[in-house]
């Protein structure tokens, strides 16, 4: 799980890091540069990444959307065949 280091004072963070470890060392770093090794008043923390929400509609698998045309084909040779039928 990636982890990410947020300052509120500052309106800091960090990028995405592997683990809460790395994420609290860019903590203690942040502090030590930015707050003169102090915490912030505001307030800082070290949490979990968001997950992104994804936007758009769900992708759709190989497998069903090559069903899908293959459906289609036929019902078009269908209507074909009937058309011809017909005449």
């Amino acid at each position: 799980m990636n982890y990410r280091y947020e300052c509120r004072a500052c309106k800091g963070a960090s990028t995405k890091v592997g683990t809460i470890e790395e994420a609290e060392a860019v903590q203690q770093l942040h502090r030590a540069v930015e707050h003169g090794g102090l915490a912030p008043a505001a307030g800082d923390v070290v949490r979990p990444s968001r997950i992104p929400v994804p936007q758009g509609p769900p992708p759709v698998s190989t497998r069903r959307a090559l069903a899908l045309l293959g459906v289609l084909a036929a019902v078009l040779l269908a209507a074909r065949l009937l058309g011809q039928l017909t005449q």
